[in-house]
């Protein structure tokens, strides 16, 4: 009895009791702390990366076929990115990628490439093998047998918009014939026609006039025509663009042919007229010919001898009198040349420069009251040319669903991502013929000019 008393008032070795209990407490604190340190690191890795495929796919929301497909794969590649922390050592990698036309007030799927609003980027699943399981499973309850499962989402839109580009549009000719789609690279070379619609069926509409209002709201006629005469248009456009009502024929024509008027400081480097496609020439309820200008006739008369090899469309019949190097596919043509040429492409070297140039310049043969040498009838020698060069005749235009969309006057319509770069092959004719003649270069995409931007926004 009293050696049990004695041994129950023993406190030699208390302390050490105390040390050891706070000793395991602070190593299982510090593992613990270790092991969510690496959920957290790991966590914010897997969320870069789910950013980053977010952002780059978004890029290529721009309502075109192909759109969801262009946008899964940057997603997919966006990044290459590892992490030593998961147990397998993979990298981090993209379980899936969604597309939705509206989030708000709840996800509503994208049915297709054209409704495709919004990417969704949901990463892989990565384990996090835990250091001190216990104690981690006491103080979270999503913790395993032995692991954290972790996965991160990530959604962004775009926000397109185009720069240099003047306030014009035209209604898609595709909607009444697939065949004449502007989005299609088969139809380059041909002619299209911007003006008031004509009577009869075709895609054109009451109160369209082939006309946009400026982004910063503005649609009166002497804005307009300025904009219209500008060698590089200010003005960026999103994909969503706003028809300006009234023809303002003056005004379109003035600020289109300072690019061929003898007067104006900043012609093209080729003033030339080009022929019309025979069928447009024929019929001007037309809004799309069919590629024959009669090529092979126009050199002939104009400088004799054979159509050169490479000229096919009369872009390339511009750059050719100019002495300018380009590179051809066909109707296809890259100016100026990329570093890299592409595959099925050719280049074209002039000889030297070889501009159209009247025979009699002070003669007037058509009677108009121009004289040869200043009418771009006869002579493409500009008086004086603008920065721009060769581009002065190259214009941007926004493609409308016109019957789709029921554009009727002034409104605000989507373009899906819609434009085309268009040629101008001729001065526009006096009233009431004021139509502006084009022919289609190639339909244009966020990856094939360098003025068409994508802002990019993450939104969850």
């Amino acid at each position: 009895m009293p050696f049990l008393k004695r041994l129950l008032k023993n406190e030699y070795g208390g302390v050490a009791i105390y040390t050891v209990f706070i000793a395991a407490l602070a190593m299982g604190g510090g593992a613990l702390a270790v092991d969510f340190g690496r959920v957290g690191v790991l966590r914010t890795q897997m969320q870069d990366r789910a950013d980053a495929g977010a952002y780059a796919g978004a890029t290529q929301l721009d309502g075109r076929a192909g759109a969801q497909t262009r946008a899964t794969s940057l997603a997919v590649d966006a990044a290459s990115q590892s992490s030593g922390i998961p147990g397998d050592g993979a990298t981090l990698g993209v379980a899936t990628v969604n597309f939705y036309s509206t989030l708000t007030p709840d996800p509503v799927a994208a049915v297709d490439d054209s409704d495709s609003q919004f990417i969704e980027v949901i990463m892989t699943p990565k384990e996090v093998d835990f250091f001190l399981q216990p104690l981690a499973a006491i103080l979270s309850p999503s913790v395993g047998a032995n692991s954290l499962s972790i996965t991160t989402r990530a959604v962004a839109e775009p926000s397109a918009y185009i720069c240099n580009t003047p306030p014009l549009m035209m209604c898609d000719p595709g909607e009444a014939d697939a065949t004449q789609s502007l989005s299609l690279s088969a139809n380059v070379g041909r002619q299209i026609i911007l003006k008031e619609p004509q009577a009869g069926n075709n895609p054109a509409v009451p109160g369209n006039f082939g006309l946009l209002a400026l982004p910063d709201g503005s649609s009166g006629a002497s804005d307009i025509g300025d904009a219209l005469a500008a060698v590089e248009p200010d003005d960026c456009y999103s994909l969503d663009v706003t028809t300006a009502p009234g023809s303002k024929t003056n005004q379109v024509k003035d600020g289109i042919n300072a690019r061929f008027d003898s007067d104006s400081p900043t012609q093209a480097a080729n003033v030339i007229n080009y022929p019309q496609d025979l069928a447009v020439a024929a019929d001007d309820s037309l809004i799309m010919g069919d590629g024959d200008w009669g090529a092979a006739d126009y050199w002939t008369d104009n400088h004799g001898g054979a159509l050169p090899s490479g000229v096919v469309t009369r872009y390339q019949a511009y750059l050719y009198e100019q002495g300018l190097e380009y590179a051809v596919n066909g109707s296809l043509t890259l100016y100026p040349l990329p570093a890299t040429l592409p595959v099925d492409y050719t280049t074209v070297t002039p000889m030297a420069a070889e501009l159209v140039e009247a025979e009699t310049p002070d003669d007037d043969s058509d009677g108009d009251g121009i004289a040869d040498g200043d009418d771009p009838d006869y002579d493409g020698v500009p008086t004086s040319v603008a920065s721009n060069g060769a581009a002065r005749r190259v214009v941007k235009v926004a493609v409308v669903q016109c019957l789709a969309e029921g554009v009727n006057g002034a409104g605000t319509f989507p373009t899906d991502g819609n434009f085309v770069e268009v040629f101008l092959t001729q001065e526009v004719p006096d009233p009431p013929d004021a139509a502006i003649y084009g022919e289609m270069t190639k339909p244009l995409t966020p990856t094939n000019d360098p003025d068409f931007h994508a802002n990019v926004r993450l939104v969850e």
